[in-house]
């Protein structure tokens, strides 16, 4: 598991922002969405695109000027399926301060040449929290499905 990671670090500038003078949401979505996709990418070994964006939770607002880091991690796979957890982080660069501010699930298939699902390698979690990890990720799967 520790070799599916991907992570996005960029300045939030103020082309990014939205009416408030913060971070648009919608650029934070597709910060997101690219961390998950370095994630989903390195753990399948080829192309993966994004099945849904499931749950998004907004914490605290990042000003423009902060740094954020969106760390994506895999933390289930199915089949084709990956099970991608990406926590956000903004960093006040002047003092270093940095705070989780946002938490994002999001899912992604492996493709093939063909663009049709190809089956990704099994995850085998070797710490606490990798195993922790990957039992809250395996039950919010079956709850998703019944």
């Amino acid at each position: 598991m520790s070799y599916s990671v991907g992570s996005i670090t960029t300045f939030v500038m103020p082309h990014m922002q939205n009416v408030r003078g913060d971070l648009f949401g919608g650029e934070l979505m597709a910060l997101v969405d690219q961390a998950a996709a370095v994630a989903a990418i390195r753990h399948a070994g080829g192309p993966a695109v994004t099945a849904s964006i499931e749950r998004v939770d907004f914490r605290e607002r990042i000003p423009v000027g902060a740094l954020v880091t969106c760390a994506a991690t895999v933390d289930y796979v199915g089949n084709s399926s990956m099970d991608i957890t990406v926590e956000v982080y903004a960093e006040h660069v002047s003092s270093g301060e940095k705070r989780h501010t946002h938490t994002a699930h999001v899912v992604f298939v492996a493709l093939d040449d063909a663009g049709k699902p190809k089956r990704v390698p099994r995850l085998l979690p070797e710490t606490e929290e990798e195993r922790e990890r990957y039992h809250r990720a395996e039950v919010h799967r079956q709850q998703r499905r019944s």
